[in-house]
């Protein structure tokens, strides 16, 4: 809980000092998205890079976006969290909301759907060996761009974790496992 309180006010505070220096009038437009992010949930952290493009224009305040990410993250797979993973996953995720244009800052509210596909290892399995780890996530978030350029980003949600495959290792059975916590990321993204 501390850590959730320590986040919160660190968003709080790069939000009130970006609006306390921009200077414009917020109307700008863009064609793609990139970003870097910071994910944490119950029994797992990583990172993630992500490359998105606009399906429409923000005409009428309505946001479509796709973005296609590339994540590595690490964690406890069993159900006692003693068996330690690390993953490297590609996926995509869908982002469908709505943005108000304030006088020097624009801010996007907005609903996701993510899906991915992930190698991993740990203990008695190979990273190339089956199975695979499917991670779904769902949940909504804010952007605040106070640049033209660049904005925050603070994300909630859930994410399930499962496994696809036939397990070939029979000393490590977790393909049976699945897992669902809720998440928190926080990043940024930049605007082209």
């Amino acid at each position: 809980m501390k850590k959730i309180i320590i986040i919160l006010c660190i968003v709080t505070f790069f939000c009130c000092a970006g609006f306390a220096e921009n200077k414009e009038t917020a109307k700008w437009e863009y064609k793609f998205t990139n970003g870097g992010f910071w994910s944490c949930g119950q029994n797992f952290a990583g990172g993630f890079g992500e490359f998105g493009f606009n399906l429409l224009s923000e005409e009428n305040n309505f946001l479509v976006r796709d973005c296609i990410f590339i994540q590595g993250q690490g964690g406890y797979l069993a159900k006692n969290d003693s068996l330690e993973y690390g993953a490297l996953e590609i996926g995509n995720k869908l982002i469908f909301g709505g943005k108000s244009n304030c006088d020097k800052f624009i801010i996007r509210s907005y609903g996701f759907a993510a899906g991915g596909v992930g190698l991993y290892i740990c203990e008695g399995h190979k990273i190339f060996s089956m199975p695979l780890l499917i991670d779904l996530s769902f949940g909504g978030g804010f952007e605040f761009q106070y640049t033209r350029h660049m904005a925050f980003v603070i994300e909630f949600g859930g994410t399930s974790r499962m496994f696809v495959g036939k397990n070939r290792n029979k000393e490590n059975n977790i393909s049976d496992y699945s897992k669902s916590t809720p998440s928190l990321t926080i990043g940024f993204r930049s605007f082209k």
